[in-house]
């Protein structure tokens, strides 16, 4: 087999761990961890079928190849569903770590508590800024989006996107069912709308939430701002897996274009941006490749000698 991680240079100045040398690593030792949105699916949001057998070729062939994504399982596996995942799923964010093919989560991240969720419908609701709720149910591992309503085009277009979502669920005001659990709650609007609002959240529940705050990649001039809890996010995820796989951080590769991505970047062995990753992204990278839209991470891990 012909290692190809020698050819890997850093397009920035950040550096490896000097404990590990990537020119000798084996491709086999190494874990590879995706974001799909904007990363390893199309700006459509899709895949190819012909895209999905590949990866499922490098799987067989030994790829150890995982997700990690802030789209929910209901989201998650209508996509990739032929995809055939060996290794447990990040998902919403790194609120769940999942079996793909059955749906069962191997570990879950902390949710946001009832009292900070109460406290963030008052600080927000008078401004007129109505968000979607994302909750879970032990029992049955179901999940709800649940929203009053939308008053601007960013919303709007996010509500068409759940169009047929069986967990969505309009309400006339947020009373939590027993045994519901909040997970995620989502702000959308113009960034002056939201900008103080992230401040407020920011300075009030420092030790609570992470926040992230940035444009949609679908719908221009419109911005999100997201609130999990805090140990939900990517990177503390990808700590859980790697325990529970017994491999080491520095052994982890990782795929990424948006903002939520940065956190997996900082602690990764190696962080891989594609070329339509926002900018602070990429200068968090490694390496840069090719856009999401020419397949440019099947491409790369097809570069490594497994194929």
């Amino acid at each position: 087999m012909v290692n190809l991680i020698e050819n890997m240079v850093p397009r920035k100045t950040r550096k490896n761990s000097p404990n590990f040398s990537w020119t000798n690593a084996d491709p086999r030792d190494l874990l590879y961890i995706s974001d799909l949105d904007g990363t390893l699916l199309s700006s459509s949001g899709s895949i190819s079928t012909e895209y999905i057998q590949r990866l499922n070729h490098l799987i067989e062939r030994g790829l150890k190849f995982t997700i990690a994504t802030a789209r929910n399982y209901d989201s998650a596996h209508p996509i990739l569903k032929e995809l055939n995942l060996k290794i447990p799923a990040i998902l919403f964010n790194g609120m769940y770590l999942t079996e793909f093919k059955s749906g069962q989560n191997v570990f879950l991240a902390d949710f946001i508590t009832r009292d900070v969720v109460k406290e963030m419908l008052q600080l927000v609701e008078p401004k007129g800024l109505h968000p979607f709720i994302y909750s879970y149910f032990s029992t049955g591992e179901k999940h709800r989006v649940s929203y009053c309503k939308t008053t601007n085009p960013g919303a709007e277009a996010y509500l068409t996107s759940l169009d047929g979502d069986k967990r969505l669920r309009k309400v006339d005001d947020f009373n939590f069912d027993p045994g519901e659990k909040v997970s995620g709650f989502l702000l959308i609007d113009k960034k002056r709308a939201l900008k103080r609002t992230y401040q407020e959240l920011k300075k009030k529940f420092p030790e609570e939430i992470s926040l992230y705050f940035a444009e949609d990649v679908f719908n221009k001039g419109y911005y999100w701002l997201q609130v999990y809890s805090r140990e939900a996010n990517k990177a503390h995820m990808i700590k859980v897996l790697t325990r529970h796989l017994k491999l080491p951080i520095r052994n982890v590769v990782v795929f990424g274009d948006y903002i939520n991505d940065l956190g997996m970047f900082n602690i990764a062995g190696r962080a891989i941006a594609v070329s339509n990753a926002v900018p602070e992204v990429k200068q968090a990278a490694h390496e840069i490749i090719g856009s999401n839209n020419s397949g440019s991470v099947i491409h790369y891990l097809e570069s490594l000698g497994f194929a």
